[in-house]
């Protein structure tokens, strides 16, 4: 079982009265807790146990959910968003924050070595690739620092845009985030080497194109651009007016 998960499921149940230890481990104190509620069926396992639980919080937050102690992908899907409401109800979604600078002395330092420390992100909307809009694209790799930032971004959007707006403004069609690989022109690596930059809509903001060109610089992108500073991403359009397709977890 995911730690990331069990410590989850351990900070509510300590909201809850408990006082449990958030170690990530289902341990037996965590088993009696999670035991003790009247939606954990009698005999269910451990992994019912825990699955139950995120239903039960679901329910409380959405619409009513079914409470079977099934793990599904849809329970995946189900945890992503409940950690997402809880870290905006209690702050931890607040910004901006402090990303190193593009150095690679303070990449190297920050982010270890290129292409270590990936996880995947599962996108609150599906996105599809700009080169191939056929292929849906429903998560990606990024750096383990970087994700959960990156999930607030996104999930930030879809509330205020909605899915279909989304695809009305081309913020679903996805660039690339990790490709270790040099800068054009140049020896250092680039930022999407360590998959902490992100690709949005290339064709229509393309690299050396500024904001008489870019889509990403017209008015309607403002809230798009807001969301991402929050967060303490900068924009290369937004910095250096080239290049509006590129955001990345550094500083310039």
């Amino acid at each position: 079982m995911n730690r990331e998960i069990v410590r989850f499921i351990q900070n509510r149940l300590n909201e809850e009265g408990f006082n449990l230890a958030c170690d990530g481990i289902a341990g037996p104190k965590t088993m009696e807790a999670l035991r003790s509620l009247a939606v954990i069926g009698e005999h269910w396992t451990r992994r019912e146990c825990l699955a139950g639980y995120l239903q039960m919080l679901m329910g409380k937050i959405s619409n009513p959910v079914v409470i079977n102690g099934r793990w599904t992908d849809e329970t995946d899907a189900m945890y992503r968003k409940l950690k997402f409401h809880y870290d905006s109800i209690s702050g931890n979604a607040s910004g901006p924050l402090k990303w190193p600078s593009q150095s690679e002395d303070e990449l190297y330092k920050f982010y270890g070595k290129v292409g270590q420390h990936q996880v995947r992100l599962h996108l609150p909307y599906p996105h599809v690739l700009a080169w191939n809009p056929k292929k849906v694209v429903n998560s990606y790799s990024c750096h383990e620092k970087v994700h959960d930032s990156l999930e607030r971004v996104l999930h930030r959007v879809l509330e205020h845009y909605g899915y279909d707006r989304i695809q009305e403004l081309n913020l679903d069609k996805w660039g690339g985030c990790l490709n270790v690989r040099r800068v054009r022109q140049g020896s250092r690596y680039s930022t999407h080497s360590w998959g902490i930059a992100v690709d949005y809509d290339p064709s229509h903001n393309q690299l050396d194109w500024g904001r008489d060109k870019a889509v990403f610089a017209q008015p309607e992108y403002d809230k798009w651009w807001e969301i991402w500073t929050d967060e303490g991403w900068t924009s290369l359009g937004l910095a250096k007016n080239y290049d509006w397709m590129h955001i990345q977890a550094a500083a310039i």
